[in-house]
């Protein structure tokens, strides 16, 4: 795995909105250079949320600040900071803030995997 030496050299860019609804900021901050694995830190401002996706590997996400929700199949999760969740590979996806979450939600985001993403959340789906 690549890392600098310093991480500030890592930018933070804005997540595409054809892969997120609403604002969510990713920094990355280690990339394989030989497998497709990436971990990151994402950002979800209040209401933000990924599309449904799926990574031909596991990705586990580990809630740091904020209160996130995650749906993996037909089950809907409730995250707060320390919890950690794996979501198996080829399992369709999707995850963000709480949506009675006021502030923002950050998490780690252990991606294994090429992702392929798929249509948005619908907002009765997220607020469900």
């Amino acid at each position: 795995m690549t890392q600098p030496t310093n991480i500030n050299e890592i930018s933070q860019h804005i997540g595409s909105a054809d892969n997120f609804t609403g604002t969510a900021y990713i920094q990355p901050i280690a990339i394989s250079e030989s497998d497709p694995m990436m971990v990151a830190r994402v950002t979800f401002e209040e209401g933000a949320r990924t599309v449904w996706h799926t990574h031909t590997g596991e990705q586990v996400l580990y809630f740091l600040e904020g209160n996130g929700r995650v749906q993996v199949d037909d089950k809907m999760i409730d995250a707060n900071p320390g919890d950690i969740i794996r979501i198996p590979p080829n399992t369709r996806h999707w995850h963000g803030a709480h949506p009675d979450e006021k502030n923002r939600m950050r998490h780690l985001a252990i991606t294994n995997g090429i992702v392929t993403w798929l249509e948005p959340v619908p907002e009765e789906i997220y607020r469900s």
